[in-house]
């Protein structure tokens, strides 16, 4: 599918991945809805970069974790440019949860933002995609949904689950709408990670990679017209180390 004059939604676009994947869109040709949920500071500088490549571009707040907000995210995107051409549920939440720390909240919440979310946009936005006979999905998973690493069980557990929403999808939405999945390693240290090198230490590369990488991934399965149901690992060699 070409990209030029399509209409795309990228959750958690205000920053860092999503960022890149709705900059690069715009520079594509396309237009762009940037989801954010509390960095608007982010956003419109995101969305002044955007428009400057002369494409149209809105801002839609919403919070992942509540099902309602979901549903106006959908709608307000459909509302604003009439169609989605392309979505990429890049939207998530990262934090630590040892086994014994496990709490029942923790896995609603990794849940809430990595399957009901993508799900019920995918859903929304995906029949739609269907009825025009044409659309891609990309879901942004991770590489630790295959290899997992420990002391984020509740994260790993909700990417698994986040592809196997990826092979459904594309059973269901074929063969018009074509959904795939990205799984990211490490890209870019997390500005808190107190020693960059740790996770690089089983990286085949021995480097970090850029946001950039995981665009060149998306745009690959947005243009491909043969490709669905599959999981491209951008990881460096973390699941061959």
């Amino acid at each position: 599918m070409e990209i030029k004059g399509k209409n795309a939604l990228v959750t958690g676009s205000a920053k860092r991945i999503g960022k890149a994947i709705a900059v690069n869109l715009a520079k594509e040709g396309a237009n762009v809805i940037v989801h954010y949920r509390s960095s608007k500071e982010e956003a419109l500088k995101v969305k002044q970069e955007i428009e400057s490549f002369g494409v149209k571009c809105a801002l839609v707040k919403a919070d992942l974790e509540n099902l309602e907000e979901v549903f106006f995210l959908a709608f307000e995107s459909l509302r604003i440019f009439g169609s989605i051409d392309i979505l990429v549920n890049n939207a998530s939440i990262y934090y630590p949860t040892p086994l014994e720390e496990l709490k029942e909240e923790d896995i609603d919440r990794f849940y809430n933002v990595h399957v009901k979310a993508p799900l019920f946009l995918s859903k929304e936005l995906g029949l739609s995609m269907f009825k025009n006979k044409n659309g891609r999905i990309i879901n942004i998973a991770d590489y630790s949904a295959i290899k997992p690493y420990p002391n984020y069980i509740a994260y790993n557990i909700s990417k698994g689950a986040m592809l196997t929403l990826t092979r459904n999808l594309a059973k269901e939405l074929a063969p018009y709408v074509l959904v795939n999945a990205v799984l990211p390693g490490p890209i870019v240290p997390p500005e808190d990670l107190e020693d960059k090198n740790i996770p690089l230490k089983k990286t085949v590369l021995k480097k970090w990679g850029r946001e950039v990488e995981i665009w060149k991934a998306v745009k690959f399965l947005i243009e491909s017209d043969f490709t669905t149901g599959v999981f491209l690992p951008v990881e460096g060699g973390r699941l061959i180390y």
